[in-house]
């Protein structure tokens, strides 16, 4: 059985801070690009 782990052990594993909001802004940027897509394509659409 594992030992349970402690809160430095868990902070060690961690990805950097600004490879994590790289993360965060990557995926904010692909959503909102995905909205703009699927919002476009409506328009598209109900003008037709």
């Amino acid at each position: 059985m594992r030992a349970r782990r402690t809160a430095p052990d868990i902070a060690a594993d961690r990805a950097p801070l600004w490879k994590r909001l790289a993360w965060l802004a990557a995926i904010w940027a692909t959503s909102v690009l995905a909205l703009g897509v699927v919002a476009y394509g409506l328009r598209l659409w109900l003008k037709a």
